[in-house]
């Protein structure tokens, strides 16, 4: 039940630019009748998001949207606003008392979609929509992540990643395109970004370009949500602002010139006619010792790593899960990592690298904009982690992203230890899996023991399963016990249809393989092809 008299008196509130003549009969006729087509069409999103499209855009929004809130079929469309954090408040009475702001976090929202003045600027009508939605989901995630320091000092770290999980459970209400939805989450999670004079550098700004896709439009548009923002701050967070926009629109001007365009262009369409690059090399060189201190070396300081990303698959909502990210480098000479790996423990850097590795795949992921799942899954051996990781800084990704920890090498450790470290994960947000799972190396008492999230069955066990009655059998009494225990089972290596439909039979339900997808540097957007593949084998099961 929400306790309406808890956040009833923040509308009480003096709020500026709201000019009590406007609240007449009129105006008050016109809430009659939003509030009466809301309750009529309340299922139709379609309309739903139309009417409350035409609230945001309208020019006495600061009246309007406090007075909606407050009604039940708001609450019905909108429910993640209402859940209250730690201290008691949720978006519509959370303060923020900061020099950086005047308003409460919700007046706050209002001012910036008042101060989002379309009117003013030429856009198209499906951009003006794009900014007014953006304004309003733009800091939903404060009250959750909201922190009071013994000193009374308030942050809320990780606020624009929270905002973006919040705006897709909410949005996938609503009537958007995914083009749409995916513009209003990268619009988010930049809002707060480079706003520092020190960050405004051509390389931070043509990072913010190609996330937009170098896009004009949509950096021009990024530009409008800051400054929507910033006026809706204090006004010296504002004036030191327009500076910085100052800066924006010189790169905008240099960087979008008809001809810098026409490279990109170029560039885009020589990058989709390449062949996909190699996920290893063929043949490896022959390295002397030198060489290959000379690659750790690199690797280390200069992280000449890059990221390939594969889809796990759910098989009973046909969406993307997750993604497991796969490390390549890209060192002077050719090595597979694995064997770099290998030798780098006779150089002592074996650490070092497990950690460059664990955390550049965490943070690249933080870039990528175009995926269908905010889960990523990266791989470290056990000891690595507990002896040299960094976890104040994996602590920090783990507030920020979705993160599961794909454990190799943990067979043989302590299981007291083993647990506390799972233990200390989970206090933190993230998530646990043992990787090539046997039940020769690690049996299922102890497994019992330790409060893992997921186990991940060495590939041997799904190749050609099958054909293979004593792996089917295995599997199935996996997937048996994890059901019973709360476990996830992630079965990779699923190369065909006969293979994943066997994995069906026996109930597994997360997949992974070059059936769904191959491991890619840009993320591709498979939703569509999956609910086809997925949809198709079931209607011929069916028939």
């Amino acid at each position: 039940m929400i306790k309406y008299e808890v956040y009833e008196g923040v509308f009480d509130m003096d709020f500026p630019d709201t000019s009590a003549t406007l609240i007449d009969a009129r105006e008050k006729g016109r809430l009659r009748n939003i509030i009466n087509n809301l309750n009529m069409y309340a299922d139709n999103m379609k309309i739903i998001t139309e009417i409350y499209t035409n609230v945001l855009l309208d020019e006495n929004v600061s009246y309007f949207l406090p007075k909606i809130t407050q009604q039940d079929v708001f609450m019905r469309h909108f429910p993640e606003l209402y859940v209250y954090n730690e201290y008691g408040e949720n978006l519509f009475n959370c303060e923020q008392n900061s020099k950086y702001h005047r308003y409460s976090v919700f007046y706050h929202i209002v001012a910036s979609i008042e101060n989002a003045n379309v009117s003013e600027i030429s856009i198209a009508d499906w951009q003006k929509k794009i900014i007014k939605w953006t304004m309003f989901l733009h800091d939903i995630g404060k009250p959750y992540v909201k922190k009071v320091a013994e000193d009374g000092t308030e942050t809320f770290a990780g606020h624009d990643e929270k905002s973006i999980d919040l705006a897709q459970a909410i949005l996938s209400r609503f009537d958007f395109t995914e083009n749409e939805k995916n513009i209003i989450y990268t619009l988010i999670k930049y809002h707060d970004k480079y706003l520092r004079p020190e960050d405004v550098t051509q390389e931070n700004l043509t990072f913010l370009a190609n996330e937009l896709n170098n896009d004009r439009d949509l950096f021009y548009l990024l530009i409008n949500v800051k400054d929507a923002d910033a006026k809706a701050k204090s006004t010296e967070v504002y004036n030191d602002f327009k500076i910085i926009k100052e800066k924006f629109y010189e790169f905008a001007n240099t960087y979008f010139t008809t001809e810098n365009r026409q490279n990109i262009e170029v560039k885009k369409v020589k990058a989709k006619n390449q062949p996909e690059e190699v996920e290893e090399p063929a043949v490896e060189e022959k390295l002397t010792a030198k060489d290959i201190k000379e690659i750790i070396d690199e690797v280390i300081t200069k992280k000449t790593v890059r990221i390939k990303y594969q889809p796990i698959v759910d098989l009973k909502t046909h969406e993307v899960y997750a993604y497991e990210a796969l490390s390549q480098i890209n060192a002077s000479k050719k090595i597979r990592i694995d064997k770099l790996l290998e030798i780098a423990k006779d150089y002592d850097d074996y650490d070092k690298l497990q950690q460059i590795l664990f955390t550049n795949a965490i943070e690249q992921f933080e870039n990528v904009i175009n995926r269908e799942s905010r889960k990523i899954m990266a791989n470290i051996d056990y000891t690595s982690y507990v002896k040299y990781i960094n976890k104040p800084r994996i602590y920090d990704m783990m507030a920020r992203n979705k993160v599961v920890i794909e454990f190799k090498n943990y067979e043989n450790k302590d299981l007291t230890e083993l647990q506390d470290t799972i233990q200390t994960i989970h206090l933190k947000g993230g998530e646990v899996a043992f990787d090539n799972f046997n039940l020769d190396k690690f049996s299922i008492e102890d497994l019992c023991y330790l409060d893992i999230d997921y186990i991940i069955p060495d590939m041997s066990f799904i190749k050609n399963i099958n054909k293979d009655f004593e792996k089917q059998k295995y599997i199935n009494n996996l997937v048996t016990y994890t059901i019973s225990k709360d476990i996830n089972l992630i079965a990779v290596g699923v190369e065909n249809k006969n293979v994943l439909d066997t994995l069906k039979l026996v109930g597994v339900r997360l997949a992974q393989g070059y059936y769904f997808g191959k491991p890619s540097y840009d993320i591709n957007m498979i939703k569509d092809d999956l609910d086809k593949l997925l949809n198709s084998e079931e209607d011929q099961l069916i028939m």
